[in-house]
């Protein structure tokens, strides 16, 4: 009975696990393993690195509940901007950027005050142009376009452009990229606009990169008159908005259609400090907004323009509460970003050890202190970004 149980035991072949649910499975699991499943065959290195179980895993680890996280970048005030310098020896010699991540430390709750851990550094990464866009990272440095995928630890650096304004001896030259997927054709395209300014004349330049196999930079025709960009840009729905100014106009909004690589612009409302600093691109419940807070230490009040049918604009005025007022007291400069999930705003010092958390929805502030070993170097400028819930497994090529 023993050698006939032991037989059959030996002849048993497990049934194979159906395919839809070993994709279930794997979706579950944490990044770094499926890193290391990819050598497990061919198929399971096919099948983790195709675009349909990338943006499968993106989705599923982006409605799991996670905590708050931050890419904080520290730039000596010293240092070469990089959209200004062509030497990546002289950003070197004259200081760089650095890249902190941080993650709440306890649970995200309606506590009046909490506090970010510090996770990783990134030296050399970072910067004041920084976009995170479904969790990958485009930062420049000497002009170039660098692309960081945080989950998977790879980073690529993008040809440079070349660009006839490049090429001649004036000083006033810039580069501003911007990131933009479009989700019909799932592509990840990278906006270049390379700007020549002089007392008497503004020329621009417009540049388009695909990030696949096989990419390169392409000039794109933009009928309307030369422009400078202001601030970071905002992927909503494959289109990019970000702000401009012309040596005729001030207020103007900027559209790019990720799919059409086709420009079109907006009238800005009007009285919106005028696009100066303390006016920042955010996303509200799924439309692009701008958040004018420019008032808000002086008086506590600030100003939300929610775009609301791609022509329209409406305004609704937050007034921090008398209780909350102290919190503001010391926010001469700020930089501000949204976690698009709660629609809160961060609110954040130049040089700063806290960050402060505004609901928009609830007209409600909240303090969150970041603790590391040692405070931030007080001759470094401090920005802040979100990072996005989610992870993203994209293998990065050109």
């Amino acid at each position: 009975m023993v050698k006939y149980l032991l037989r059959r035991q030996a002849d048993f072949v497990a049934p194979e696990i159906p395919f839809d649910l070993m994709i279930e499975i794997l979706t579950r699991l944490p990044a770094k393993s499926l890193m290391r499943f990819r050598c497990v065959s061919k198929l399971w290195s096919c099948l983790i690195r195709s675009r349909y179980f990338t943006n499968l895993y993106l989705t599923v680890s982006s409605s799991r509940p996670q905590l708050l996280g931050l890419y904080m970048s520290l730039i000596s005030v010293h240092s070469v901007r990089h959209f200004k310098c062509d030497s990546m020896e002289l950003c070197h010699n004259r200081g760089n950027s650095d890249l902190l991540s941080l993650r709440l430390s306890s649970s995200f709750s309606n506590s009046a005050e909490s506090s970010l851990e510090l996770d990783l550094t990134f030296p050399g990464m970072g910067g004041d142009r920084m976009v995170v866009l479904r969790s990958l990272i485009l930062y420049t440095i000497c002009r170039k376009a660098c692309i960081y995928n945080p989950t998977t630890r790879q980073s690529l650096i993008l040809p440079a452009v070349k660009s006839d304004i490049f090429a001649q001896q004036e000083p006033n030259k810039r580069v501003y990229y911007f990131f933009g997927h479009d989700p019909i054709q799932d592509q990840y395209k990278i906006v270049c606009i390379v700007v020549l300014g002089s007392k008497y004349r503004l020329t621009s330049e417009f540049w388009v990169f695909i990030v696949e196999p096989g990419g390169f930079w392409k000039r794109i025709e933009h009928d309307d008159q030369a422009h400078i960009p202001i601030g970071q840009g905002l992927c909503i729905n494959g289109v990019i908005y970000y702000l401009a100014f012309s040596n005729t106009c001030r207020d103007t909004l900027y559209c790019f259609d990720v799919r059409s690589e086709k420009f079109h612009k907006i009238q800005a409302p009007h009285g919106v400090s005028n696009f100066c600093v303390s006016v920042s691109f955010i996303e509200h419940r799924g439309k692009p907004a701008l958040f004018d807070y420019l008032n808000i230490r002086e008086t506590g009040v600030s100003e939300l323009w929610v775009l609301e049918d791609g022509v329209t604009w409406s305004r609704k005025s937050l007034v921090v509460k008398p209780c909350q007022r102290h919190l503001v007291d010391d926010f001469s400069f700020m930089t501000v970003m949204v976690h698009g999930q709660n629609n809160e705003v961060i609110l954040a010092l130049r040089n700063t050890c806290y960050l402060l958390c505004y609901d928009l929805i609830n007209n409600d502030l909240r303090k969150v202190n970041i603790n590391r070993e040692s405070p931030p170097d007080q001759r470094r400028y401090v920005y802040v970004n979100v990072m996005d819930t989610g992870e993203n497994i994209l293998y990065l090529e050109t």
